[in-house]
């Protein structure tokens, strides 16, 4: 349902419905306002009203329902909220019993008499050329293009008849088809042959009236949707659809101080947790757990979502539809931005010292790519062409009615003063149209993949990694009771059955096995293998006969696999696995391999040991992993076992450092970064380097202590110390190290 107007709900009328529906229903069941009304409204409404009550029995003519007391409390909450912005409830319908009202993500009904109303302006019957007149000022304009010429003298409501006509004249045909359908089928069982050219030739012209008649159709659902259009686009322009809220007032700007529109639309969950991630902002979440208080309250929360002196940014609570946020402040705000706002698009309005945010009507205006006036590839401003050429009609349009609304605000001069107006074409020279997001560009360290690519050097037993998953054992139901199996475990003892590790956690490396992987080499001969019959107790028993030969057919390998090179409990190099091997195999029988399933056993060979070499090493990283283990009592105990950790699922923090994770965060671009190899956006990503960045600032600390013994510490000192630390390999900043870096690194 589209919004065709706004109201206000009488606060002391609604409570006075829900009191009577509640305490009065259960004795008088026939004075059920949701009986009165259930089959004097169209279906939509009806299901909308029955979402909005709870059943507590029955009655002859119907389910006997009460107001839901979570709803009234919701009603409650919007209610209080709208009157504190000064704001009214969005109505999308109304008849003589009830009126379903809209805020943000909540929509309800309510009797109609607990309402005052404010129904938008009927332009039905106002012609299509009028209406470009009114929205433009100009009574000499007219419409390009055939179909706006077309309709210029008529109105939505002419069209809307005109529809109305073509489809009924469509379905009388269609009716007629059916018929005559019927009347070939009984005509054909008595004069089949004679008759069926005469209904092929009536069928082809109905058809291709029919057809002719479905493009009128589409013809006048296009103007309609114009006509609708323009209709919405004059709402814009006259301020009916948005009401903007001041959260700062102030001087005003120099009126010829150009104003700044920044098209890319500004997603809540990215920018928030950004900005908390680089300010390190620990605000009261109770008082500020409104993003209009919120941004109120801080200056610098301003300079990022209005950068400048004038400017227009667009607002959403998250690209994908949902976020993921730890800090508690932003959590709530961004809950309480989607329950009052829902999904739609915010347009916040700086002049100077002044500042006002107002919301859209999210069902009308939509941008999915993220952009409001330029098209992504070409970099253009739209013009009215883009109207009918663009990909969607619906983008289009939503573009088209932020534009107007725009157009309104500076017309209007109310929240913004520039001289002239906003043009179609961009060429008011006071008016700037930008693709930046309001954070500076940096791309010093490249993405945060390329830092993550640099930094990740093989780990040592200590160093500190960052979870990326929550990670149990792939086999944990099927082999819980398998004492030989130990997915992710170390030897042959089922322990890590029940051990888990657990999403965004710090832990350090408890242990690395590192598989030496050796290959035993074989040369491989023929071996003839003859069958020789002999009679045994009066029994014909039967025995092979091998024969080996010099026929060589090349070489076969069988590998070996070493943990940590140990071999008989000991610890041996390269080359003494390699020795043994020689002394343990060289000295062996032939090992023979006869084919037992072939009569002639034609592939049957033998083979002799030649030499053992060394293949490659396969790393295996532990980390101490809790087990969900329980004594006789019920009490969990506090056992662990050693569970393997795959890189895919942890972030090396050995040689990151605090400036790598602030330009990571800020500068928003991921790169590709995977967990669990799948490439990770944004808004997800950032709780993870949040994560990161906590622990190693108080890493940090520790190692300033230590430098500052034998150096004065500069800016960015800490990405010194990390490439420094790259080169050396040195896991740790050890004492004699700081003092080594210092003498490097003190002149700078």
């Amino acid at each position: 349902m589209n919004v065709i107007g706004k109201a206000t709900l009488n606060w002391k009328k609604y409570t006075e419905y829900v009191q009577r529906e509640t305490i009065n229903v259960k004795e008088h069941p026939e004075d059920s306002w949701y009986l009165d009304i259930r089959y004097k409204v169209p279906h939509e409404v009806e299901s909308i009203v029955w979402n909005c009550m709870r059943k507590i029995g029955e009655f002859k003519n119907g389910p006997i329902a009460i107001p839901k007391e979570e709803i009234v409390e919701e009603i409650k909450k919007h209610q209080e909220y709208l009157l504190s912005i000064a704001a009214k409830w969005e109505m999308l319908f109304y008849e003589e019993n009830v009126a379903v009202l809209r805020s943000g993500s909540l929509t309800v009904a309510v009797p109609a008499d607990t309402v005052e109303t404010e129904v938008y302006a009927n332009m039905e019957h106002i012609s299509f050329g009028q209406l470009k007149r009114q929205l433009t000022g100009n009574a000499s304009v007219s419409s390009t293009g055939t179909d706006l010429q077309i309709i210029d003298k008529m109105s939505r409501s002419d069209v809307s008849d005109q529809l109305h006509e073509e489809c009924k004249k469509i379905e009388e045909k269609r009716k007629k088809i059916q018929n005559l359908e019927k009347e070939k089928q009984q005509e054909l069982e008595q004069i089949r042959h004679e008759i069926e050219e005469k209904y092929k030739n009536y069928m082809v012209q109905i058809e291709e009236k029919k057809a002719e008649l479905e493009e009128q159709k589409k013809n006048l659902e296009n103007q309609l949707y114009l006509m609708d259009t323009e209709i919405y686009s004059i709402r814009c322009y006259m301020g009916e659809v948005i009401n903007f809220l001041p959260i700062t007032k102030g001087k005003h700007a120099p009126e010829k101080e150009p104003v700044v529109i920044y098209q890319k639309v500004r997603y809540l969950d990215e920018e928030l947790g950004k900005w908390v991630s680089i300010y390190g902002y620990d605000g009261n979440s109770e008082s500020l757990d409104m993003f209009e208080k919120l941004l109120a309250a801080r200056k610098d929360l301003q300079e990022i979502f209005a950068p400048g002196k004038k400017c227009v940014s667009l607002l959403k609570i998250s690209k994908t539809g949902s976020y993921k946020i730890d800090h508690p402040m932003i959590a709530n705000t961004l809950d309480n931005y989607e329950t009052y706002h829902g999904k739609t698009i915010g347009i916040l309005i700086r002049d100077g010292e002044n500042l006002w945010l107002g919301w859209t009507d999210q069902e009308r205006i939509q941008l999915p790519d993220g952009n409001a006036f330029y098209r992504p590839v070409q970099n253009q401003i739209i013009d009215e062409e883009d109207m009918h050429k663009n990909s969607t009609k619906e983008e289009v349009a939503s573009r088209y009615f932020i534009f107007n609304i725009l157009r309104g605000v500076i017309h209007d001069r109310d929240l913004i003063q520039i001289p002239g107006e906003m043009t179609m074409n961009g060429k008011n020279p006071y008016i700037i149209l930008s693709m930046a997001d309001g954070w500076i560009e940096d791309t010093r360290y490249g993405t945060f993949n390329d830092i993550v690519q640099r930094t990740d050097r093989p780990l040592i037993k200590g160093d500190m990694i960052l979870t990326t998953l929550s990670i149990t054992r792939d086999d944990h139901f099927t082999t819980r009771y398998d004492r030989w199996n130990n997915d992710r475990g170390r030897g042959e003892k089922n322990r890590t059955h029940d051990a888990f590790i657990p999403d965004r956690k710090i832990v350090p490396i408890n242990l690395i096995d590192t598989d030496y992987i050796y290959q035993n080499i074989y040369r491989k001969y023929k071996l003839l293998v003859r069958e020789n019959w002999k009679y045994v107790d009066d029994k014909a028993k039967m025995e092979l006969i091998t024969e080996k030969t010099e026929d060589f057919l090349g070489y076969q390998k069988s590998p070996i696999t070493l943990t940590n090179n140990i071999l008989h409990n000991k610890k041996m190099t390269t080359e003494e696995v390699c020795k043994y091997c020689s002394n343990a195999y060289k000295n062996r029988c032939n090992d023979e391999y006869i084919d037992y399933h072939s009569c002639n056993h034609e592939e049957s060979y033998y083979l002799v040991y030649d030499h053992t070499e060394f293949l490659k090493t396969e790393t295996h990283t532990f980390i101490s992993a809790k087990k969900n283990n329980y004594n006789y009592y019920g009490e969990q105990t506090d056992s662990r076992a050693n569970m393997e950790i795959f890189q895919s699922e942890y972030l090396n923090l050995t040689f990151l450092n605090s400036v790598y994770l602030k330009y990571a965060i800020q500068n928003k671009k991921m790169g590709g970064w995977k967990r669990a190899g799948e490439s990770v956006e944004y808004a997800d990503s950032i709780r993870y380097l949040n994560a990161a960045l906590d622990y190693i600032r108080e890493r940090e600390k520790d190692e300033a202590e230590l430098l500052e013994q034998y150096m004065d510490l500069y800016d960015d000192w800490q990405v010194d110390l990390s490439e420094w630390r790259l080169a050396h390999n040195y896991h740790r900043l050890t004492d004699t190290r700081a003092q080594k870096f210092a003498r490097e690194f003190k002149k700078k």
